[in-house]
């Protein structure tokens, strides 16, 4: 249908403005962000150093508008996966639900710790607070991450099992096989990259 690849086609769309989103948050005047020490102060104090406060409002506005391009084209995968199996539709609605709403929430919940240490002018207080602000709620990380390998799982099953019209060799669109093969690699805002190769194949195939 259509409006399935219309749906698709703004997923697509939606995946590389959260990826532009994901570089407002990562790149600074002094390169890019090591997120993985942001707990060390000196270090971060560093790397944020000359951050525009307005890069991060970008990113909160740009990524909760990405995401809500994104889940129009998930829903579309559900919808069309509907007709071939009602199991497989479920598990991949519910999913496809945990996973926007819980990485959109981490989304704005890592915005807001990188928007008030700035703000705070980098102080080792205003680090601590917003680090133990980042614990309390990192679990909308998870539950989006775990909603996002259900689907995944699901929809790759179905493909490869033949519960679908798409031939078996269509399941390396799919976000599990390419992030198999795009995690390893240096490549920016690999999740975003992920999903518009996905989207971009299933979009032909579909």
């Amino acid at each position: 249908m259509l409006q399935w690849k219309i749906f698709m086609v703004m997923a697509l769309i939606g995946h590389i403005l959260c990826g532009i989103s994901d570089g407002f948050l990562t790149y600074a005047p002094n390169g890019k962000v090591d997120l993985t020490n942001f707990k060390d102060y000196e270090k971060s104090k560093v790397a944020f150093h000359g951050m525009p406060l307005k890069n991060l409002s970008v990113a909160m506005l740009l990524g909760v508008c990405a995401m809500t391009l994104e889940i129009f084209g998930y829903i579309a995968l559900c919808d069309w996966m509907r007709q071939y199996s009602e199991t497989y539709y479920l598990i991949m609605l519910i999913a496809t639900l945990v996973m926007f709403i819980n990485l959109a929430l981490h989304h704005l919940f890592c915005c807001l710790v990188e928007w008030f240490f700035v703000k705070l002018n980098l102080t080792e207080e205003a680090l601590h607070a917003v680090w133990d602000f980042f614990k309390t709620t990192c679990y909308t990380m998870y539950l989006g991450y775990l909603g996002m390998l259900v689907f995944a799982a699901a929809f790759f099953i179905a493909v490869v099992t033949g519960k679908t019209s798409l031939p078996a060799w269509a399941c390396i669109f799919n976000l599990l096989p390419l992030a198999i093969v795009i995690l390893p690699t240096k490549l920016p805002a690999k999740a975003n990259v992920i999903g518009v190769i996905m989207f971009a194949g299933l979009i032909f195939l579909i």
